[in-house]
């Protein structure tokens, strides 16, 4: 620990960060695996469900980066933590990703 910092710096963050990353990786790939069983019954709904859930997945992977580097800088500088886009983001793909369940289920 450095003398006038109360952390240590990049392992709390790095930690969250890899916790996010996990999250969106496990969340990508139930995605892939529901995407491949509704292609076994409609190609049309698997298309659509992927152009609906895939970019998520991407956008929040990116704004996992973003947090890191934003929390960093913050925590340095001692000004407040980054708001809520990131949990937000990953409850908006937990619901598509329900949905696109939902979809392999009607369809199945």
């Amino acid at each position: 620990m450095s003398g006038n910092q109360p952390w240590d710096p990049g392992l709390q963050i790095e930690r969250t960060t890899l916790a996010w990353l996990r999250t969106v990786l496990a969340f990508t790939a139930s995605l892939l695996v529901m995407l491949k069983l509704i292609s076994h019954h409609s190609a049309i709904a698997a298309v659509v469900c992927a152009l609906a859930t895939l970019p998520v997945s991407g956008t929040v992977a990116l704004l996992v980066w973003r947090r890191h580097h934003r929390s960093d800088r913050r925590l340095r500088a001692r000004a407040p933590l980054p708001g809520g886009a990131l949990p937000a983001a990953t409850a908006v793909l937990a619901v598509l990703a329900g949905a696109t369940g939902a979809v392999y289920v009607l369809f199945a």
